[in-house]
C-alpha cells in the first residue's frame, strides 16, 4: 500500500483529503500548522514568506518539491441507464487537465489545449481514448463489408458494390479483426491503405474505426469518474463541476 498523509475534518466529520507528502512528524500550535522533515522544521499553512511577508509562498510545495492537486468525483445520474458524456464545465479559475473514465470507456481533456474559456468557466468535450485495437462496442467503428472474392494483396481493396460509409483520413482499417493499416483515399468500390501489413487477396469482412479523439464522441457508461489535476504554484479557486450527457441509444 502507498504512502499517505491524511486529513480529518471536525466539521465533516470524516477524513477529506489525501496529501502526497510524507512528514517525520507534526503539530499544530497557535493555529499554525509545523511538520518536520530530515530534520528540518516547516511552517505549512502559511501565505507569505517569512523572509518578506509581502511575497506569497507557492502553493502545492511540500519540502521544496511541486505537487498537482487533484480533485476526484463521480457522475451517477440516472445510474440504471448507460448514458453518453458529452462535455465537461469547470466553474474556475483555471482549466484543470481531467482523465475521465466510465465503466466502459476511457478519456480526458487537456486542460493547457482542450478548453474554452467562456465568461470564467472553461469548457471542453471529452476525448476519448483513441483505441489502438479492434474495438467493435465503440461508436466510432464503422462496418464497410466484405472484399470481392477478385480482391488482390497488398495497399487497395476493392468490392462488388458502392460504399457508402463515410471515411476519413488516418481511420484505422481492420480486415477480419486484424489492423491493415491507416486510410488514405477511398472511391465508389475500393479503399486504400498505408502504415499496415496491408490487405489479404480474396473475401474477408472490413471495418473502420474512426479517430475518437477527433470525432468527439464523448464516453459511453453508467457513471463517469473524473480525476482533475492541476500544476500552479498559485492560489487557484474551484467552485462546480458540471457535465453535458444524454441516454445512449447504441
Amino acid at each position: 500500500m502507498a504512502l499517505q498523509t491524511i486529513t480529518y475534518s471536525d466539521n465533516a466529520d470524516g477524513w477529506t483529503s489525501f496529501w502526497d507528502y510524507y512528514p517525520d512528524w507534526m503539530i499544530g500550535l497557535s493555529n499554525v500548522f509545523y511538520s518536520w522533515k530530515d530534520g528540518d522544521l516547516w511552517k505549512q499553512n502559511c501565505k507569505f514568506t517569512i523572509a518578506d511577508p509581502l511575497v506569497p509562498v507557492n502553493r502545492n510545495y511540500f519540502y521544496g518539491t511541486p505537487f498537482a492537486a487533484k480533485i476526484k468525483t463521480i457522475f451517477n445520474e440516472d445510474s440504471g441507464s448507460v448514458k453518453m458524456f458529452k462535455t465537461l464545465s469547470l466553474d474556475s479559475t483555471s482549466a484543470w487537465t481531467a482523465t475521465i473514465t466510465t465503466d466502459l470507456d476511457s478519456g480526458s481533456i487537456n486542460g493547457y489545449t482542450e478548453y474554452v474559456e467562456k465568461e470564467a468557466s472553461w469548457y471542453g468535450f471529452i476525448r476519448a481514448n483513441s483505441p489502438t485495437s479492434n474495438s467493435n462496442s465503440l461508436l466510432s467503428t464503422q462496418g464497410v463489408g466484405y472484399t470481392s472474392p477478385t480482391s488482390l494483396a497488398g495497399g487497395t481493396a476493392t468490392f462488388t458494390f458502392d460504399i457508402t460509409t463515410r471515411f476519413g483520413s488516418n481511420d484505422r482499417v481492420y480486415f477480419n479483426n486484424v489492423f491493415v493499416g491507416l486510410l488514405q483515399t477511398s472511391t465508389a468500390n475500393t479503399i486504400n491503405i498505408s502504415g499496415g501489413i496491408g490487405f489479404p487477396a480474396g473475401v474477408g469482412y472490413v471495418y473502420i474505426v474512426k479517430n475518437s479523439i477527433a470525432e468527439s464522441f464523448g464516453l459511453r457508461g453508467y457513471y463517469m469518474e473524473v480525476e482533475l489535476q492541476l500544476f500552479s504554484p498559485y492560489e487557484q479557486e474551484l467552485y462546480s463541476m458540471s457535465t453535458s450527457l444524454f441516454k445512449s441509444y447504441f
